[in-house]
């Protein structure tokens, strides 16, 4: 059922790429001739009257979908690179061209003293002391890129696209992948999903993992696994080991950035008295992801790619 399931996200992304084929013309006047975009995001009904100037983006995953759609050059400053662990090699020329205008989590200032009037995020980065009506006010439009499946990933790339005038590079994105994860799903051997465990960090005696995170979820469905703790309320939550140990995962996977290193969180999980006790770990059924992976970007289809390779490495050599 779970790879019926992973089938039918991949047949509603082509669906989606179907729907939407017409390129948009290219405006010889922007300023004279933009036609205004209209969206929902993060609750919100959003219009914008001319094509953005100057961005920002607050995120790796984000910063590599500017550079994917050729506007590299609008990006005035990017954040977060402490959850990089390196962009895509075919993007690395524009992406390392961006300032960092913070590597961690931006605040207020940080974008307002950009002059941006456009902002792509996470939701991460929004509190108390940076919102998005403080930022509108501003007159900055902000996009939250926090979809949690495929195909609304999809949606939100077409969306992007069309703000500022690109949408034939989204479609032409869009195409590259889906034919990828369509031809691994057909691939997959015909089992149950293999269980997985991902492993984000440790925290005290408990171990942080991926619970709800949608989009991360459809990509490891996708690869022929189930996140077997997708049914917590909380995207991310703490387990304890005891908990783990019940669920029997067949592999796991740890997340890899800055500060929260898979090599040593990998020795930690050889070491553990419990945790080092599961086949897949003293087995070697463990993958370090680079954390951006599990963001919705455009590392999608290479991502189902190479869990689906360590899944089943026998069929996908």
């Amino acid at each position: 059922m779970k790879r019926l399931t992973a089938f039918l996200l991949c047949i509603l992304m082509l669906l989606s790429l179907c729907a939407c084929t017409e390129e948009e013309p290219e405006p010889t006047e922007p300023a004279e001739t933009y036609a205004p975009v209209s969206f929902e995001n993060h609750g919100r009904t959003v219009t914008v009257g001319r094509a953005p100037r100057k961005a920002v983006t607050a995120g790796p995953h984000c910063t590599e979908i500017f550079c994917a759609l050729g506007l590299a050059d609008l990006v005035v400053g990017k954040c977060m690179s402490n959850h990089s662990q390196g962009a895509l090699e075919e993007l690395a020329d524009d992406y390392y061209t961006i300032p960092d205008l913070a590597v961690g989590y931006p605040d207020y200032e940080d974008i307002i003293s950009s002059g941006c009037d456009f902002l792509l995020a996470t939701d991460w980065i929004f509190g108390e002391d940076l919102t998005i009506k403080s930022l509108e006010k501003a007159g900055i439009t902000v996009f939250v890129l926090s979809t949690d499946s495929i195909g609304s990933l999809c949606a939100d790339l077409r969306t992007v696209a069309k703000i500022f005038e690109v949408s034939g590079r989204a479609e032409e994105i869009i195409a590259l992948q889906a034919p990828v994860i369509s031809q691994i799903i057909e691939k997959l051997p015909e089992q149950e999903p293999l269980r997985v465990l991902v492993l984000d960090s440790f925290v005290g005696e408990k171990v942080y993992v991926t619970g709800s995170y949608g989009y991360e979820n459809e990509l490891i469905s996708a690869a022929g696994g189930v996140n077997i703790f997708a049914g917590l309320e909380k995207k991310w939550d703490a387990v304890t080991p005891e908990e783990i140990m019940e669920a029997r995962p067949d592999f796991i996977i740890i997340h890899d950035y800055e500060g929260s290193s898979a090599d040593e969180k990998h020795a930690a999980l050889n070491e553990h008295a419990l945790l080092g006790q599961l086949p897949c770990v003293w087995e070697g059924r463990v993958l370090h992801l680079p954390l951006e992976n599990s963001f919705p970007g455009v590392r999608c289809a290479m991502t189902v790619e190479l869990l689906a390779a360590e899944f089943f490495p026998e069929m996908f050599e």
